[in-house]
């Protein structure tokens, strides 16, 4: 199979899930079916809940860096219009069978209770726990900083999400080095492998999320 036809395959498997979810969807829209200019920039999908809400859709097969700079000029254009969003995404999303496409993202007030539990957990020394709980934490505060600047990522795979991040300077590179570290640690932990270090480590990815919180959060933290 050609590398189109399995692109082209991808594209009408996710195109299908939202049709079977209820919205209405154009796959490879003419210019005069985009509800706005996004000058020579055609998407691969249209998807509308209505005629003043709906998502515009990239799709990328392998998630790789060429086009993020790109990506992110039309996220924003879109972003400008109420009711609107812009998508990437991947081979991964193609390939779930359920027919959940909505972002549903932890909210700033479910961010700051989870933690709350994790520190709580680390008060009793049970740092397994705590770590898995502060990576969950660290996953939605990269995948909301993603939608708020408007970079279309926050579907990507873990991996792929923070080399984006760090790539569009929304990470330092000691912050970088220290996520891809903690996610190794993390990868361990629940593959069953012995973690001795997670003791010091936990503490670690603790000062990580309040770190990027101090740095993303807004001002009123039930938001």
């Amino acid at each position: 199979m050609t590398a189109k036809l399995i692109h082209d395959k991808s594209v009408s498997k996710i195109a299908e899930k939202y049709r079977q979810a209820g919205y209405t969807v154009l796959v490879d829209p003419e210019p005069e079916d985009i509800p706005f200019d996004l000058g020579t920039y055609r998407p691969n999908l249209i998807v509308k809940k209505n005629e003043a809400e709906g998502y515009i859709i990239e799709f990328n097969g392998s998630g790789r860096q060429k086009s993020i700079d790109r990506l992110k000029e039309i996220a924003e254009i879109v972003s400008e219009n109420t009711g609107w969003r812009f998508l990437l995404i991947t081979e991964q999303d193609a390939l779930l069978k359920d027919n959940s496409n909505e972002v549903n993202l932890l909210s700033w007030q479910q961010i700051f209770i989870r933690k709350s539990q994790s520190e709580r957990l680390i008060s009793l020394g049970e740092n397994e726990g705590a770590f898995l709980l502060l990576w969950v934490i660290i996953e939605a505060l990269l995948r909301r900083r993603a939608e708020e600047v408007s970079i279309p990522i926050e579907k990507f795979p873990t991996l792929s999400l923070i080399k984006h991040m760090y790539s569009q300077g929304e990470l330092s590179i000691q912050e970088y080095d220290r996520a891809m570290l903690l996610k190794s640690l993390r990868n361990r932990v629940i593959h069953g492998f012995q973690t001795p270090e997670i003791n010091e480590s936990v503490s670690e990815l603790l000062a990580l999320v309040n770190e990027l919180i101090s740095l993303w959060a807004p001002q009123a933290s039930g938001s």
